[in-house]
């Protein structure tokens, strides 16, 4: 496929012409042969380079088969100076420097910057971060990196390579690292996606890429072929499709798995916090590219896919791990059974609970109502229960009251935390005199148990959660960014779900809230043991607890 490589621009004729900070720089490198990369970094920090001393050699306008601008600005006997030029959504391709044996790159905006191991045959992510403007980073005959503009800004940075001896081509025959085919493309020019048979000298066999590395190189490697097959580039729209669907090809599921075995505990909690870290990034790289694919914004509700695999992920595990076994003991304890009754869910998701009392309990279809403030939650509710959006802080029932509320996987923590105790009151007023709620929450420190992965029973669903603790102004919350990755008939599908927050208040402040709103008993069981709490109790084994109210006579 036919290509435009950039070609240097001839070097200054002379150093004097250049700036004084990249005199400074050639003074240092003329004066000495050999440099560790902690040194020239040294060199490069001293000489104050600004953006503006390299914009004489910038291309932010180079061909969109270039992954980036790159010109020469001074050549020396043993080594270089290039400016690169970086557009918004520019990369380069994974790569090591050819002959360099020591160099630094100080860059002007906010690069990311990934590096990478190769060793004994595969090729691993060892960091992906992003520098702030005016950074230096060492550059050894080892490293294997990429770089690259995540942003809506354009940036140059400044490239020093050297070798000992004198030498004409410092970065000449630089490894490019091609993942999608597992080879090495051995090239004298840009390190570039998606190179054309006439800019590579030869090829050889490559390492083997682990599911992260080789997934952000396919993210980086359409992005680059998409702009080339939008420019009418001959060839490329071949290339996009098929690197399209080799991308979310199902047949990465299993790397995936054995990945993920390898990094996390039986418990489903992430062993390596590294390797999760790269892991969740370069998935939500996917996620972001298969919106770009489909020319979609983010969905507003979060719950926008997840809703399909909600069930398989959450919902049926919790229901066979202890949901059915409370709401069959709230029916034996205090002998409510639910045949006959009117029923509130407020949060009833997909409905698959609700379905349960119904087949199960006895729960009459007619007399089950759900409300959910997800849109996309009540439409797969729909195919079980009577159900349809609503926020109870703002639900009117009309005057309508029920027999028993109900609120499943600890709805109340994720409302308004100023206003927990009003959604209470709220439901209260939707009991009738001696019913009951009845309801399942979650302890201040259930983030020990929380895991960072779930699966499917199938393990076509697959869930990455990351939690954390934030306290705002006296609270407490649980903050979980959840990235979904379902394996279907079209493939991979990877979803960012985005971040969810829960409140996290203590044990003893629910129990207050529902006392002073439905004014008769209220008790509290351990959600899997179903053992009475006491009042005094601040948290229980399995981290979750069952609230049971009866609204006064």
């Amino acid at each position: 496929m036919p290509t435009t490589i950039t070609e240097p621009r001839p070097p200054a004729s002379d150093k004097a012409s250049l700036p004084s900070s990249l005199r400074y720089i050639i003074d240092n490198l003329e004066n000495k042969r050999a440099f560790k990369p902690s040194g020239l970094r040294r060199i490069v920090l001293d000489a104050g380079v600004k953006q503006e001393d390299i914009e004489a050699w910038a291309d932010f306008g180079h061909p969109v088969s270039d992954s980036y601008g790159r010109h020469l600005i001074y050549s020396g006997r043993n080594f270089e100076i290039m400016a690169m030029s970086w557009a918004p959504g520019d990369f380069s391709a994974i790569h090591d420097h050819g002959f360099t044996q020591w160099g630094a790159v100080q860059v002007f905006g906010p690069a990311e910057h990934a590096v990478f191991r190769v060793d004994e045959g595969r090729i691993t992510t060892l960091s992906r971060a992003q520098f702030k403007p005016g950074d230096v980073v060492g550059v050894s005959h080892t490293l294997v990196h990429q770089m690259g503009n995540p942003t809506d800004t354009r940036f140059m940075t400044l490239h020093v390579y050297g070798h000992p001896t004198d030498i004409g081509n410092v970065t000449g025959e630089a490894r490019v690292y091609d993942l999608q085919n597992e080879q090495v493309q051995r090239v004298d020019g840009g390190v570039f996606f998606a190179l054309p048979e006439t800019a590579v000298k030869w090829v050889e066999e490559g390492p083997r890429p682990d599911f992260p590395t080789r997934l952000r190189h396919m993210v980086e490697l359409v992005r680059r072929l998409k702009r080339m097959a939008d420019a009418g580039l001959p060839g490329s729209q071949a290339l996009l499709q098929d690197a399209i669907e080799d991308i979310f090809s199902p047949r990465h599921r299993a790397q995936l798995l054995r990945c993920l075995e390898l990094n996390v505990d039986e418990d489903g909690h992430e062993a390596n916090s590294v390797y999760w870290r790269i892991l969740r990034h370069e998935l939500q790289e996917a996620a972001r590219l298969q919106l770009e694919l489909q020319e979609k914004s983010r969905p507003a509700d979060n719950f926008h896919h997840y809703a399909e695999v909600y069930d398989a992920l959450i919902c049926q595990p919790c229901l066979d791990d202890f949901m059915a076994g409370y709401l069959r003991f709230f029916q034996e304890a205090y002998q409510a059974p639910l045949a006959g009754k009117q029923i509130l869910s407020i949060g009833c998701g997909t409905g698959l609970v609700e379905r349960f009392m119904i087949d199960e309990l006895g729960a009459p279809h007619e007399k089950l109502f759900g409300i959910d403030i997800s849109a996309a939650m009540v439409s797969e509710a729909r195919s079980r229960i009577r159900a349809e959006a609503g926020d109870i802080l703002a639900y009117d029932s009309q005057g309508k009251q029920w027999d028993i509320a109900y609120s499943g996987l600890n709805v109340f923590h994720y409302l308004d935390h100023e206003r927990l105790e009003e959604a209470i009151q709220r439901t209260a007023a939707l009991v009738r005199d001696g019913g009951y709620f009845i309801g399942d929450f979650i302890t201040p420190d259930h983030i020990r148990w929380y895991p960072n992965l779930l699966y499917s029973a199938d393990k076509m669903a697959i869930s990455l959660r990351s939690p954390r603790l934030v306290e705002e102004h006296g609270h407490v919350f649980q903050e979980s960014e959840i990235i979904n990755v379902i394996f279907g008939e079209n493939g991979m599908e990877a979803n960012d779900a985005g971040r969810h927050r829960r409140f996290l208040p203590p044990m003893h402040r629910i129990r207050t809230y529902f006392e002073r709103a439905f004014g008769g008993p209220v008790s509290l069981y351990d959600a899997k043991s179903l053992e009475a709490l006491p009042a005094w109790a601040d948290s229980c084994k399995s981290t979750r607890y069952v609230v049971v109210a009866q609204k006064k006579g």
